[in-house]
């Protein structure tokens, strides 16, 4: 029984900057230096919109317990926020996902109101018992995902994101660091991406969306 924890391509994204991020011991990147948070837009959304249409992809995945997992239909019917990452990496995803989880659990939104979704770019270190380890950090009903790496690029290359790029050793020794997608985004109850959220966005951004995201998305 998991314990519950505590806490491109640039057409996807309205800032091409803000797409990608390498993974370091102490970010470094255009994008991790971004991590200012975000500015509320007219509409009330921190969230930022998309340029063009994307729907979740048409790929099939396998849960940390052995099942597959399509996207397109095991995620229809309610709001999703779906993140590409690993389980190494030392500073975006361990953000994001802790981020997400504490505005969670302080806006009481549930996990089956909006699906938090972790797709694994690093197959070849990623089991599936590491990533029900690496996420039973943050909650344990997020849902960990992991496929052959050519599936998962798959699922990247239908939301116009680029594939993962190893960057060399990392200086922890956990093998290599790899870039990746460094934006949450968000789809409704319709499969359709709405927005992203980009690294170094804020606990309290998440908390001033969260609840929009079940108004608006939800079916």
């Amino acid at each position: 029984m998991r314990r519950t924890g505590r806490a491109g391509r640039a057409a996807l994204l309205v800032v091409a900057a803000l797409v990608v991020a390498g993974c370091s011991t102490a970010p470094s990147s255009s994008t991790a230096l971004s991590a200012q948070g975000l500015t509320q837009a007219d509409d009330g959304w921190y969230g930022l919109p998309l340029t063009v249409e994307r729907s979740l992809p048409d790929v099939t995945l396998t849960t940390t317990s052995g099942r597959p997992f399509r996207l397109d239909t095991e995620l229809a019917g309610g709001p999703t926020l779906l993140f590409f990452g690993y389980s190494s990496c030392p500073d975006i995803c361990p953000v994001h996902l802790a981020s997400i989880a504490s505005a969670m659990e302080q806006t009481r939104t549930r996990y089956d109101q909006v699906r938090v979704v972790f797709v694994s770019v690093d197959p070849a270190r990623d089991t599936p018992e590491r990533i029900d380890t690496f996420l039973d950090h943050f909650d344990d009903r997020m849902i960990g995902l992991h496929a052959a790496l050519p599936v998962v690029e798959e699922a990247l290359t239908q939301l116009d994101l680029p594939g993962p790029i190893v960057e060399g050793p990392d200086p922890r020794g956990e093998g290599d660091l790899i870039g990746h997608p460094a934006q949450v985004i968000g789809f409704d109850a319709e499969g359709r991406a709405r927005r992203v959220w980009p690294f170094g966005t804020r606990r309290s951004d998440w908390v001033a969306d969260l609840p929009r995201i079940v108004a608006d998305w939800s079916a």
